[in-house]
């Protein structure tokens, strides 16, 4: 009688294989979760900036009043609504010229349902009085 050979895995093998099989998958799952979430936290990033930067272009163009003080709001942009904190101070800037004094315009934004604490972008310009 003739005994013929048969190859193949042993259970301990094939176990082996799984759990390597299983903590790469785990693994990629965990990445891809984090992958989303970044381009999440930074469209939010990127839309609190411009949101920003339409403020501080309402000042620039005269569109606002840039009077020294704090103010704040609420701004949309895309599918956000940001909540935004400005501060407008005197600033005199230190040269070897004499320059006139401009105003600072300081914009902080966060999403609005969110607090202040969870601040997406931050946004600075000049303007003369």
């Amino acid at each position: 009688m003739k005994r013929s050979l048969e190859r193949g895995f042993t259970l301990l093998e094939v176990l082996v294989a799984l759990t390597v099989l299983g903590v790469a998958l785990a693994a990629l799952v965990k990445s891809g979760a984090d992958h989303a979430r970044n381009s999440a936290y930074l469209q939010e990033r990127t839309m609190a900036h411009w949101a920003g930067q339409n403020i501080l272009a309402e000042y620039e163009t005269g569109m606002r009043q840039a009077s020294p003080g704090e103010r704040s709001g609420q701004a949309e942009m895309g599918p956000y609504r940001f909540a935004y904190q400005l501060e407008i101070t005197d600033y005199a800037p230190q040269a070897a010229l004499p320059l006139p004094t401009v105003r600072r315009i300081d914009v902080r934004l966060w999403l609005a349902e969110q607090g202040e604490e969870q601040q997406r972008a931050t946004v600075s310009g000049f303007v003369l009085p």
